[in-house]
């Protein structure tokens, strides 16, 4: 069959379409992290307690980063903002993403505490209607904040007796409106009413501590002795420099003194032996991607 020109025409609004939607995702790239933390139990059994079944890596005790690049991207409402972390998800009922909690359970995620630079703000945003990227913030925190009960639910169920636990609901968006080290505190808790004598089926998890690194930063320095020790969230793709000037007055002397270090999304560490003679002494990071 002879298909004639008109066969491979193609409607400009369509094409229009499909030129926007690759430019979004081009744009939208710049989210370079993606990870999902799973909800689970310890059992199915009443009272047993609620945890997370694959955070070992994610955790701030194992040095990881959540990298928030700071969003530029017309396309995004969370534009102007520093964004990334986890998807956090709910272990579905048939064991396949680690122990599950028991059926009926409804796990929510409460944010307890975060910590940062002064003045800082850590916000969740929900969905938007294409469970993309969230629209719209339901929650904020000033950094020092350390009674927080604001939650969102990570089980896609209603709280019925015998429902599947599982939830993974992607569109949620974490913010941060100043460059910096984060440290966030998260509990899992049950919000059914499936347990014995209307109560919860499984007791709450304990405290988990993660880390959000908007930007690149140092995100502490400390001397002991004649040693100074700067720590920072490194990101891959990225190598890091330490320079050092005696003074921050025109024209700048920048000197410098450790690297290159490659990032891993971990936090990394310099350390400097300034001069015997030095009176003062200035820390800044350089970045490069090579």
């Amino acid at each position: 069959m002879r298909l004639s020109k008109a066969n491979y025409s193609v409607p400009p609004m369509i094409i229009a379409a499909v030129l926007l939607l690759c430019f979004t995702a081009a744009s939208r790239a710049q989210i370079i992290q993606h990870f999902h933390v799973t909800a689970g139990a310890a059992s199915t059994t009443a009272g047993s307690p609620l945890y997370f079944t694959d955070a070992d890596s994610f955790l701030a005790e194992s040095g990881y980063v959540a990298n928030m690049p700071l969003i530029t991207n017309t396309f995004l409402p969370t534009i102007g903002y520093y964004m990334g972390g986890p998807t956090f998800t709910a272990g579905s009922g048939d064991g396949a993403d680690g122990p599950p909690a028991a059926p009926g359970a409804r796990i929510a995620l409460v944010v307890r505490a975060v910590a940062g630079p002064a003045g800082g703000q850590w916000s969740f945003w929900k969905p938007g209607a294409d469970d993309e990227y969230g629209n719209a913030i339901t929650f904020s925190y000033a950094t020092g904040t350390t009674n927080g009960t604001n939650a969102f639910v990570l089980s896609e169920n209603k709280g019925l007796p015998g429902e599947d636990p599982f939830g993974h609901i992607h569109g949620r968006a974490f913010t941060v409106d100043r460059p910096g080290l984060y440290t966030v505190w998260v509990q899992l808790i049950d919000t059914s009413r499936n347990g014995p004598g209307g109560s919860p089926i499984h007791t709450p998890s304990p405290l988990y501590r993660f880390y959000f690194n908007a930007g690149f930063n140092i995100a502490s320095l400390a001397r002991t002795n004649d040693v100074v020790t700067v720590h920072f969230g490194s990101r891959t793709g990225s190598r890091f420099y330490l320079e050092a000037s005696p003074t921050l007055d025109e024209p700048l002397d920048w000197l410098p003194i450790a690297g290159p270090l490659s990032g891993n999304n971990r936090l990394r560490t310099f350390t400097d032996t300034p001069p015997a003679d030095a009176s003062h002494r200035f820390y800044r990071l350089r970045v490069t991607t090579p």
